[in-house]
């Protein structure tokens, strides 16, 4: 199991989520392993804080990491309820900077990703980023229209 350098497991799981585990460790392994690397490694290529949850400071991003299958926020089949998928912000970086980063060092990533970089043909503002990229996909880094 990967424990994240940057993130505690309250930044990554919603409230009702979090407060079913007595161990916080253990929530992590509901993570892809993968996903939780790719989390630290843009952490550290922004040299930024960046955030996944916020509830556990008052505020209102609580599915932003792992979502329950019963939830009614995004897809049916999100990478987020598979433990696969993270939107992300910065206070330093735009999405774009995010982006950018990601593509100049997509080499050292450990698996392919997908990036969602739009939404019903409209912009988003923060980073989705996940591991359900195909084997068949061409590039590390695949962006796409949700």
């Amino acid at each position: 199991m990967y424990i994240p350098k940057y993130f505690k497991a309250h930044e990554l799981v919603p409230k009702e989520v979090y407060n079913l585990f007595i161990d916080e460790t253990m929530i992590f392994g509901i993570f892809d392993e993968n996903a939780l690397r790719i989390l630290d490694l843009i952490r550290e290529w922004a040299n930024a804080g960046l955030t996944v949850n916020n509830w556990f400071w008052n505020g209102n991003r609580n599915e932003c990491g792992f979502r329950p299958h019963n939830t009614t926020t995004g897809a049916a089949k999100s990478a987020h309820k598979y433990g696969k998928g993270f939107d992300v912000v910065s206070p330093k970086l735009t999405t774009a900077q995010l982006w950018a980063l990601i593509d100049k060092n997509a080499s050292k990533l450990p698996c392919k990703i997908r990036i969602e970089k739009t939404s019903d043909g409209k912009p988003i503002s923060w980073l989705h980023f996940d591991t359900m990229a195909a084997a068949t996909q061409n590039n590390m880094v695949y962006y796409f229209d949700a």
